[in-house]
């Protein structure tokens, strides 16, 4: 199971924001709380978590297309689809993960979520665009860096000026073989848990959850192995929502 459940603090107001939602996502409930708590309006407060979560969306965005150039990547290096190349391959996709939270812990909360606080005080300007587009830079820099890495360590390293051009010519070839990528595609990961594809619409995607949810869901069935196939479904339910599959 894909759980990343963290909290993390907000410096300088004191209070901790909860990222339950994979890979390292917040519904910012904790935020919402403190602003109303200090006097803000409903409709200010609700304006902030909508900026917040469309930021959050932007950034999780940016992470899955610079992600896919790893997951690419991994296909490329030409390892066969056995135990002991996927557990190698497993600590660069956890890598992934650990840079996106760190991008989250060390540059969302305090760049744009507290900063949104302090420009509400009238404590400081905010520009939230130019902020997600520093995080994109971030995002590239760190996963290229971990490709490089990833060439090195399986014995097939190109030098990072090489590696767009090898990114272009993926050929036939490696197209007909197993690919690693898919074991670690998120996006597929949840489509399979919801047993719906790409192609699925937004409401095909409700529905199909909320079938599920009719078998799984502890008021329907009581057994631990529900409970835990619950959890995932919402993960990956809640995971779709956040990458706009889901309106």
């Amino acid at each position: 199971m894909r759980n990343t459940k963290r909290t993390v603090l907000v410096s300088k107001y004191d209070y901790y924001e909860s990222f339950e939602e994979f890979p390292f996502n917040s519904e910012f409930n904790n935020t919402k709380e403190y602003l109303l708590k200090n006097n803000f309006s409903f409709t200010t407060t609700n304006d902030v978590i909508k900026e917040l979560n469309e930021a959050q969306s932007k950034i999780l965005n940016f992470w899955l297309v610079e992600q896919r150039k790893l997951l690419k990547a991994f296909d490329q290096t030409g390892l066969e689809d056995n135990y002991q190349n996927r557990n190698f391959l497993m600590k660069f996709y956890n890598e992934s993960l650990n840079i996106y939270m760190k991008v989250v812990t060390q540059g969302f909360v305090p760049r744009i979520l507290k900063a949104k606080i302090d420009f509400l005080k009238g404590d400081a300007l905010l520009d939230i665009d130019k902020e997600v587009n520093l995080m994109h830079s971030w995002f590239t820099k760190a996963i290229n860096d971990l490709i490089n890495e990833l060439y090195k360590q399986s014995g097939v390293y190109q030098q990072s000026e090489t590696f767009n051009n090898q990114y272009q010519q993926y050929t036939y070839q490696q197209q007909k073989q197993s690919k690693m990528s898919d074991q670690f595609s998120d996006i597929n990961w949840a489509y399979q848990t919801l047993g719906v594809n790409e192609k699925s619409t937004s409401d095909e995607i409700k529905k199909q959850y909320r079938k599920l949810a009719m078998t799984y869901h502890p008021d329907k069935n009581k057994t631990a192995e529900a409970k835990d196939k619950m959890v995932e479904i919402n993960r990956a339910y809640q995971f779709l929502k956040s990458i706009n599959k889901v309106n």
